[in-house]
């Protein structure tokens, strides 16, 4: 759906070409600071993973699938998005503690007051996301605005973003074993749609430190065992030691939306929890049913402004199978600076609300092709 990943492809020629017209961009980019800039240590490219504790966590659950062995959607990334950063936090020592974005969420070295497994931690990413309060301390917070950023699938203005999940956090949960038909619209407004009773969803299990229910389908995922890689080789295990550890507590219900997946209208099942956002997409293939959403990439683009995205980009642009889907993604994400892209005069990409509503002029509109 939305998240899925492939492992890297070789280098092509016209990669180069495209992050030479990034280049360009960047100062429309950098017009964009929703945040302070890129901190010090990021790449553009795909980075190693930093420290001996990241490796082993991120092996954990995502080599299997790196290396071929089943098909599951990744829990980290399919490799870091950046070095290793520091990034302030009151409790760590000296105010500074070391992070590594991936595709889906930030690890964070918390070996100064754990051990394993929680040395090191994911952050609470989603929930800084839908509510903008950025935390920089155990109890410290800086207060932002809830990020405008989609949630899941291809820019859209008909589409739910994380500020739009904001306003559910207070809505009530559903009774368990109630099948979930509730719909959200990118306004927000929640009505009901007896046809997704089809698809056999229900709420399972319910959470009473946040008063939310987890949807079946993410309860059983959350639950699951499959190949995992402890003790320097793969063995059946469990996915997670504790189901909580990568999602954190659910912050909503879980809701049904309409996402364009490559242009496709595509019905999914989203629900928002403190460090990940999950997605159920019925027609992806068997593994891929259930993704964790991107959510380490929309955070860096919300926390960093222009400079998450520039930085963004170029690792899509490298990651990309053709040049074709390496336009598009060029296209997608000028369009969420306010850029619309045309084609021979015909809009192609429409421009989209910027982040954080940190520009305030018209739309301008870029030529491609």
């Amino acid at each position: 759906m939305t998240n899925q990943q492939h492992a890297p492809r070789r280098a092509r020629p016209w990669r180069g070409r495209l992050l030479v017209v990034l280049a360009l961009f960047a100062p429309v980019l950098a017009g964009f600071p929703v945040g302070a800039g890129g901190p010090a240590g990021y790449t553009a490219r795909a980075a190693p993973i930093g420290t001996a504790a990241f490796e082993r966590t991120w092996a954990r659950t995502d080599r299997p699938v790196a290396e071929g062995r089943l098909s599951r959607t990744w829990m980290w990334g399919p490799e870091a998005n950046t070095g290793v950063l520091t990034e302030p936090y009151a409790e760590a020592p000296g105010g500074q503690r070391s992070v590594q974005y991936f595709d889906k969420t930030r690890m964070e070295d918390n070996a100064y007051r754990a051990g394993a497994p929680w040395d090191v931690t994911n952050g609470l990413l989603a929930k800084e996301l839908i509510t903008g309060q950025m935390q920089v301390g155990d109890t410290q917070f800086e207060q932002r605005e809830p990020a405008r950023v989609y949630i899941a699938g291809d820019p859209d203005p008909s589409a739910p973003t994380y500020a739009t999940f904001s306003g559910l956090m207070g809505y009530q949960p559903l009774s368990q074993g109630a099948v979930i038909i509730q719909t959200v619209d990118a306004s927000g407004a929640v009505t009901a749609d007896e046809s997704l009773a089809s698809y056999g969803v229900t709420a399972a299990y319910h959470v009473p430190e946040t008063n939310h229910t987890v949807a079946s389908v993410f309860w059983a995922f959350m639950n699951s065992s499959g190949l995992v890689y402890e003790g320097g080789g793969v063995r059946d295990g469990r996915l997670f030691e504790n189901p909580f550890y990568a999602t954190g507590f659910p912050l909503t219900e879980a809701y049904w939306t309409t996402v364009k997946v490559g242009g496709v209208p595509k019905r999914v099942l989203v629900q928002v929890f403190e460090r990940r956002v999950l997605t159920y997409t019925p027609d992806n293939p068997d593994g891929w049913k259930v993704e964790a959403g991107n959510v380490g990439q929309h955070y860096y683009r919300w926390r960093y402004g222009g400079a998450g995205l520039a930085a963004e980009l170029a690792q899509r642009i490298v990651q990309a199978p053709t040049l074709w889907e390496a336009v598009r993604a060029t296209e997608e994400a000028l369009a969420q600076t306010g850029i619309a892209t045309t084609r021979e005069g015909v809009v192609f990409q429409e421009a989209v609300p910027p982040i954080a509503a940190t520009r305030a002029t018209p739309a301008e509109t870029l030529e491609i092709g």
